[in-house]
């Protein structure tokens, strides 16, 4: 390192773990009754249906709005939420829900039956959430607090998707009209309901004193988008933030100081690499198979989060997701199995594989930048594209991209990976496996087939059969599961988890 970067650096580490140092203890700050949260981007939208896809849209949404059932992210296990119970038919197709009587949305309003009906049918019409809802028939109203969802046959990841889909209030949805999602509304059922947002700003939340659970210990959450990560840092040791998911880099010493909590978490996330086969050379099976050789996972999880991350041999995270296969193939680092495959297809000299997607900033673009050295040195080129984070969903979604360096968390279900691969979930897939190239129709069979299993040996086998086939096509490289390095301040008493944090749950102590 250049002898004047490295003081520079060493000043500002200095500079941060004095001032970390001095932060008062808690007993010496008064009693709150608010705390102060952030998120890497700005809320896209209050309207959690279309919003659901972003990773830090969750974030928020996760204080607001439920689904029937939650799935808790310390078990696994399901839980009742908006219903207090639900019996399925002797032909497994039939899901009869019963409503809480004391479930009410921040309107004041009762949750009815019809609320859960319009809900699920308003985002049965979003391509974004399909893979929830592909599988859902129909939803019919027994009577006020009482609904049965109506599957197409037997479905093994029905309260997995019934977790994801949030039901709202038909009352607030359609009195906003189009402008829903774009200002402050009373809809979701959760502990916290939104006061104020504004886009690129701010926003705040205040505890639903109604909430069938009971009132949130903490009365008040103020948020704020800090886009790098360095500035989070920054904010919380100034005070300014109470709980901070930090930067990788400075986990080491953030875990020793004393005047802080701190927790690494693993979470059920996958960083990934998207090659999408329609654009030029990414079409020759043999190019793509040499990427896949030409990268180093060790490279990946050292270079972007100084080594605190678990290598990915898939893309679902066995152990966190039902029916996730243990066995499976994976392309291990080989620069020399790399060169012959461009070889085999004449390019010995090398390739331009064109542009590598990613959002600017963050350890996306350290992946970016490793991958593209790492494809460099086998002679395959590729430019960095850097883009803002819902633009460059927008182009993920429909195929506009050559290679795209991306993340997804993980929905504690393999089925969670139709999303991703199926042809039917139009504005889900990055991958656009339709057409001759690739057996499509037996990725949908086999999607099928495992989600109508029941029996959990042989969902793993059709799951594991789908695996690696779907690994074949060199089109979706899993790189690691990343960690969660979370640091919050004293006096505030809380469980972590792998996902969104419940700040329901929280306290002052």
């Amino acid at each position: 390192m250049h002898k004047s970067v490295r003081t520079a650096f060493l000043v500002i580490v200095a500079v941060f773990f004095l001032s970390a140092s001095m932060i008062p203890a808690y007993s010496d700050q008064p009693k709150r009754d608010s705390v102060n949260l952030s998120t890497l981007a700005s809320l896209t939208s209050v309207d959690p249906h279309p919003g659901a896809e972003n990773v830090q849209d969750n974030i928020v949404y996760a204080q607001v709005y439920e689904g029937l059932v939650a799935q808790n992210q310390g078990t696994g296990e399901y839980e009742m939420r908006i219903a207090e119970s639900y019996s399925i038919s002797e032909d497994g197709k039939t899901y009869t829900f019963k409503l809480r009587p004391n479930a009410k949305f921040h309107n004041g309003e009762p949750v009815n039956a019809s609320d859960v009906v319009f809900s699920l049918k308003r985002v049965k019409g979003m391509p974004g959430r399909s893979i929830y809802t592909s599988d859902i028939d129909d939803v019919v109203v027994v009577d006020d607090k009482t609904v049965n969802i109506v599957m197409k046959g037997k479905n093994a990841a029905t309260l997995n998707s019934l977790s994801r889909l949030m039901i709202l209030s038909e009352k607030e949805v359609t009195s906003q009209g189009e402008s829903f999602g774009t200002k402050v509304a009373k809809a979701g059922t959760g502990p916290y309901f939104f006061t104020e947002f504004e886009h690129g700003v701010g926003w705040k939340m205040e505890a639903f004193s109604d909430y069938y659970r009971g009132p949130a210990s903490i009365k008040y959450i103020n948020w704020k988008p800090i886009s790098e990560a360095s500035a989070g840092l920054i904010a919380f040791e100034s005070g300014e933030l109470d709980w901070y998911i930090a930067p990788v880099a400075n986990w080491s010493q953030l875990e020793k100081n004393e005047s802080i909590n701190s927790e690494l978490v693993a979470a059920n996330h996958i960083s990934f690499i998207s090659v999408n086969y329609e654009r030029g050379a990414l079409n020759d099976d043999n190019v793509r198979k040499a990427i896949a050789y030409a990268i180093s996972k060790e490279h990946m999880v050292d270079g972007s989060l100084d080594g605190y991350a678990v290598i990915a041999k898939s893309m679902i995270r066995p152990g966190y997701n039902t029916g996730a296969p243990t066995d499976t193939f994976q392309y291990e680092y080989d620069p020399e199995k790399a060169k012959e495959y461009l070889a085999k297809s004449g390019y010995q000299n090398g390739v331009d594989i064109g542009t590598i997607t990613v959002v600017a900033g963050g350890y996306f673009e350290k992946m970016a930048q490793i991958l593209q050295a790492d494809l460099a040195a086998v002679g395959i080129k590729g430019t960095i594209r850097r883009m803002e984070n819902a633009a460059s969903l927008a182009a993920y979604r429909v195929q506009d991209y050559d290679i795209a360096v991306t993340g997804n968390p993980l929905t504690g279900d393999y089925n969670f990976y139709r999303a991703m691969v199926d042809s039917h979930m139009v504005g889900s897939f990055l991958v656009k496996f339709e057409g001759d190239k690739f057996d499509y129709k037996r990725f949908d069979r086999l999607f099928e087939e495992g989600v109508q299993e029941l029996d959990p040996v042989k969902r793993m086998a059709i799951y594991t059969e789908l695996d690696k086939a779907v690994m074949d096509t060199a089109c979706y490289l899993p790189m690691f599961h990343r960690t969660l390095p979370l640091i919050w301040v004293k006096g505030l008493s809380l469980t972590n988890y792998h996902t969104n944090p419940q700040v329901f749950e929280w306290k002052w102590e």
